[in-house]
């Protein structure tokens, strides 16, 4: 019983409903490079799971100051996980990302350097690059820029680069940062009296009311998704990937419910709603960019990997760790103060 237990705080900690938005990125830049969906393009979307995955891992760790006031029940979540395991976990799967990316190309291999730079600089004591309002957000935005640069890297041998004859891989790989970057800036607003108390100098930490913040992310969040269209029509995209511009509409409407939102709770659900819209959005923009079964399943498949983890409550920010005030303060091992 106890082990089963621990299994589940882990799982809450490493937030499986997060994990998609790297594989699905990934996907993407492997159909711009015209690669078929292989075994190697499956071990990409494990190396694209494991590194978030790490990450939560280790934020779950170094993020406990700012998450006592932020989601107070995860730190009921990690004593009983262990920080020992979280960072076994961590380690673990930094170790197996590389075993991957020696398999998949000397690309991937290269890239696995900066993902381990980027799961560990992003909250670590050290680097705490999180807590820089630009740079921590585009390290944020690495979370899908990554994959979709490693899948559009993606060539038919180890060795081999794919050759572009036009800048629509640019493109789109600017889009895709700075569509995540506006979702950090949101992402971060429901933490905003968190990250204050514990010196993180996230965007939304610097306006002078958490309501301000949210006008900022409503505003960058409706730029970057009523852009897509415009990117569209303007380069060689592929006229249909404009039907994946509908998610503007939900996007909108999940940011004016950021906007009235006034309780922690409100904020949270506002948070949970918006990885649904992204994860349809690259869903949507994937079978746009390559309509067939296989990735018509992937993007299915990802929504009923979060809609999954949401029925169970596995996921650390479910509503009642955010409330929840009974929580451990002693967990050793961790800290996620500026020193």
């Amino acid at each position: 019983m106890q082990r089963t237990a621990r299994f589940a705080a882990v799982v809450k900690n490493v937030r499986p409903r997060t994990l998609l938005v790297s594989p699905l990125s990934y996907c993407v830049g492997v159909v711009m490079a015209g690669h078929r969906l292989d075994l190697v393009v499956l071990l990409g979307v494990l190396f694209h799971v494991l590194a978030p995955l790490a990450a939560n891992a280790h934020n779950a760790v170094t993020d406990l100051v700012e998450d006592g006031r932020n989601v107070p029940g995860r730190l009921k979540l990690v004593e009983a996980a262990g920080v020992g395991l979280l960072q076994r976990v961590l380690y673990g799967s930094l170790g197996v990302m590389l075993l991957l990316s020696l398999v998949i190309s000397f690309a991937q291999t290269l890239l696995w350097v900066f993902s381990v730079f980027l799961v560990l600089g992003y909250s670590s004591p050290r680097l705490r690059l999180k807590g820089r309002p630009v740079v921590g957000m585009a390290v944020f935005s690495m979370a899908v820029t990554e994959p979709y640069i490693a899948g559009a890297l993606l060539g038919d041998s180890w060795w081999e680069i794919p050759h572009y004859d036009s800048s629509r891989p640019v493109v789109l790989g600017a889009f895709l940062f700075f569509w995540y970057f506006a979702k950090g800036i949101m992402k971060n607003v429901p933490d905003y009296e968190g990250d204050k108390a514990a010196g993180l100098r996230t965007i939304p930490a610097l306006l002078p009311s958490q309501l301000a913040g949210a006008w900022v992310a409503a505003g960058a969040t409706t730029l970057v998704y009523a852009a897509f269209p415009v990117l569209v029509l303007l380069t060689d995209m592929p006229d249909r990937t404009v039907y994946a511009g509908v998610m503007v509409i939900p996007a909108v409407a999940n940011m004016i419910s950021m906007v009235r939102a006034r309780t922690p709770i409100e904020y949270n659900l506002v948070g949970q709603r918006d990885m649904y819209v992204s994860v349809v959005f690259l869903g949507l923009l994937l079978f746009a960019m390559r309509p067939s079964v296989g990735t018509a399943l992937i993007g299915f498949l990802a929504v009923a990997v979060m809609a999954g983890a949401d029925l169970s409550g596995s996921d650390s920010r479910v509503s009642h760790h955010i409330t929840q005030v009974d929580s451990a303060v002693g967990v050793s091992g961790g800290g996620g103060r500026n020193r």
